[in-house]
């Protein structure tokens, strides 16, 4: 019991921006893992093996999780610009560079990814604009 009053506590610490930093470390985590521990029906299919044709999927990996550990030490802190720079630029490229094999005919449904992407890109943007508050609301 007392880890849980000490993890609330520490949450409470937390500003709304650094709360979303914090979810958005967990989806570049998440998606790293994925990259790296791919299946082989999954890397057969048309994104990954773009992806594989352009670096191999451990080095697509390792910057999703760079990002992601760059948002989780700056959840915590301050100055977050740089989180959010890398996060949304991250996830910029990676559309990008769906839209880029759709138009090319190298990815049938990039388009799909593409768009997922840039709205999360988006939801980052707004979000680095919210002032940091005093702590994530409801968390008691």
């Amino acid at each position: 019991m007392p880890e849980a009053r000490r993890l609330l506590a520490t949450l409470r610490r937390l500003s709304q921006r650094g709360a979303f930093l914090l979810i958005i470390a967990m989806v570049d985590v998440v998606y790293a893992i994925g990259l790296a521990y791919a299946p082989p029906e999954t890397r057969a299919t048309p994104a990954y093996a773009f992806l594989e044709a352009l670096l191999p999927l451990p080095a697509w990996a390792g910057l999703w999780a760079a990002v992601g550990a760059v948002c989780l030490v700056q959840a915590w802190t301050r100055h977050d610009r740089v989180a959010y720079t890398l996060a949304t630029g991250l996830k910029i490229g990676w559309a990008i560079l769906h839209l880029g094999a759709w138009l090319a005919g190298v990815v049938p449904r990039g388009y799909v990814s593409a768009a997922i992407w840039l709205l999360a890109a988006g939801a980052v943007m707004i979000v680095a604009t919210v002032r940091k508050g005093s702590g994530v609301r409801g968390v008691d």
